[in-house]
């Protein structure tokens, strides 16, 4: 009996463990709505501001695996803003790659 609810405790957490690693790329919809993002066509937007824009989608194929890469470009600099449109991304996209690029440019105030 003790092997049994070792086995069920050791599986349990091992559950926790991966699925916690998982999602942690993922916002939840309150995460999302509490930083106020939302998609509109290719645009990224933060409390209304486009922060962001989808610039183009990518089939790829290989070892006969076909998979879809998603391209970001974004204004914002700093590694955390980038990363958290990232996520946006991710969770509205959750089975693509999704990559993100500084555009370097100045379509809306850097803060």
């Amino acid at each position: 009996m003790k092997n049994i609810q070792s086995f069920a405790i050791l599986f349990a957490v091992t559950f926790l463990l991966f699925s916690c690693a998982a999602n942690k790329y993922l916002m939840s919809d309150e995460e999302i709505s509490s930083k106020g993002y939302t998609l509109e066509k290719w645009d990224i937007l933060k409390n209304g501001t486009v922060v962001a824009r989808l610039s183009s989608t990518e089939w790829e194929l290989y070892r006969n695996h076909l998979s879809r890469e998603i391209s970001v470009v974004t204004s914002y600099s700093s590694d955390d803003e980038m990363k958290e449109v990232l996520r946006f991304v991710h969770t509205k996209f959750p089975n693509d790659k999704i990559e993100i690029n500084e555009d370097d440019g100045n379509s809306f105030p850097k803060n």
